[in-house]
């Protein structure tokens, strides 16, 4: 008989300091499941590359947990859908780090900070979320200045359209 042990992970942010997320998640979940759960509560588009890495003492990344089969030979390569937690995940304080901006080398930093035996978990569950997130892709924070223009715009193309109408069919007398 196999033990169901429950992680408890901590998530940080390097460049958003007040930004600290904890997920409980089931050893039997595959890395994809974190990675969900990491998108959904930061908000991420999930059409961008990201890949689990877990490190050695000295911080080098050693193991790679891919969203996409590569293909690649050799090395310690592994796939987030293929992958259960409990396949790489040995100890306490086990760190991982999860890179989300690969052009930038953008990364959020796993903890485990506890596990739970005998205890069975279906779902992924957010325990703590506290601040905000890091963008995901550097150059996309919302620009107000560039939001009105564009506001401005769509307001003149529908009137336009409303000049062509008139333009057709003449102008609409009151009753």
């Amino acid at each position: 008989m196999f033990k169901v042990m429950i992680y408890h992970l901590r998530i940080t942010s390097p460049e958003t300091k007040n930004f600290h997320l904890e997920v409980e998640v089931d050893g039997e979940h595959s890395f994809f499941d974190l990675h969900s759960i990491i998108q959904k509560s930061t908000g991420f588009e999930s059409h961008q590359l990201a890949s689990f890495f877990i490190p050695d003492q000295s911080g080098k990344k050693q193991k790679e947990i891919s969203l996409l089969d590569l293909g690649m030979n050799g090395g310690a390569y592994f796939i987030m859908q293929k992958t259960k937690l409990s396949d790489l995940i040995e100890s306490k304080a086990q760190q991982m780090i999860y890179t989300f901006d690969f052009i930038n080398d953008r990364s959020l930093y796993l903890e485990l900070t506890g596990i739970v035996m005998e205890k069975n978990l279906k779902e992924p569950l957010v325990t703590l979320k506290q601040g905000d997130a890091p963008v995901q892709v550097l150059g996309e924070e919302p620009d107000v200045q560039e939001a009105t223009k564009l506001q401005e715009e769509e307001v003149l193309m529908d009137f336009g359209i409303l000049d062509d109408y008139n333009e057709l069919y003449g102008e609409m007398e009151d009753y």
